[in-house]
């Protein structure tokens, strides 16, 4: 039996998520060959999945959200220990991604008995890895404005108020792509995301044929058009309420490298936590990851 590692956030997901992580923590504690560790603080999640890395086990495994997920895959490096998911978080964008139920514990604990590993790609964004997508301008801005005490209460619903907010407040900024060809594209434009999945916030695709394993990043670039900002907002609070499947389409490029400016400069969000900003370069490792998969 291969040794497990669970890394648990008490922080992330709404409050009533707290007893799920009590049965979890409760499970592990009876089951062999497995540990766990509860964060203080998101940013222990690196150095505990490293050391876990370290000591042998050969899985580690998130119980938490997008957040904590990010932090972990940095702790890791190049290892080849493989990585699952308890979603417990408030976003779970890699659990709608994946196919998996938030808060159900039962279901992704037969997932990770099951085993099955995939390798797939990674995003690198400076010297900063990202699973799902990063994204610069109006997105961080929303990121950044929503508090992890708003995110405990409220959950998901937390992003509305955020979102109008930035609505109102944000501004554009001329972007300038530079792709590895050394071809280039400019544009002014609210945000732009370089998307490693599909999904981007819950139910929300911006990047419908992004797949983890396909070797490249999509590039979605949302241009100052007239009725651009508007839509964006509307589908994004959609997203909130609604779990019917919802495609966003912007102008959009498949790359392995690319180099993004913007003037005036703006913040980079990585899964969901706000990471640097803008005069950036990212590019894909692929099967750079061993992680679980239904």
């Amino acid at each position: 039996m291969e040794r497990t590692f669970f890394i648990v956030n008490p922080t992330s997901g709404l409050s009533k998520v707290a007893r799920l992580k009590r049965r979890l923590l409760d499970i592990v504690a009876t089951t062999p060959y497995t540990d766990a560790a509860v964060l203080t603080g998101p940013k222990d999640a690196a150095d505990i999945a490293r050391d876990a890395a370290n000591q042998g086990y050969e899985r580690v495994i998130v119980a938490g959200g997008d957040g904590t997920m990010n932090h972990v895959i940095n702790g890791i490096g190049d290892s080849k220990v493989a990585v699952g998911l308890v979603p417990l978080g408030t976003g779970n964008v890699l659990a709608y991604d994946l196919g998996l139920h938030p808060n159900n514990i039962t279901q992704a604990l037969a997932v990770i008995e099951a085993n099955k590993i995939k390798e797939v790609d990674l995003g690198k964004a400076g010297d900063r890895r990202f699973l799902l997508m990063a994204g610069l301008g109006f997105d961080s801005e929303v990121v950044s404005s929503v508090s992890t005490k708003l995110k405990g209460t409220m959950g998901r619903l937390a992003y509305a108020p955020a979102l109008l907010k930035q609505f109102i407040t944000s501004r554009p900024s001329q972007y300038r792509l530079i792709f590895e060809d050394g071809s280039d594209h400019t544009a002014c434009a609210y945000t732009v995301v370089v998307s490693n999945c599909g999904s981007f916030v819950y139910n929300f695709r911006v990047a419908p044929t992004a797949c983890f394993d396909d070797g490249i990043l999509d590039v979605l670039v949302f241009e100052c058009t007239p009725a651009m900002k508007f839509r964006f907002l509307i589908w994004l609070l959609s997203s909130l309420f609604t779990h019917r499947v919802m495609d966003f389409h912007a102008t959009s490029f498949k790359v392995s490298r690319v180099h993004i400016d913007a003037s005036p400069p703006v913040r980079m969000q990585l899964d969901g936590d706000v990471y640097g900003e803008s005069g950036v370069d990212i590019e894909v490792l692929p099967k750079a990851l061993r992680l679980i998969v239904p």
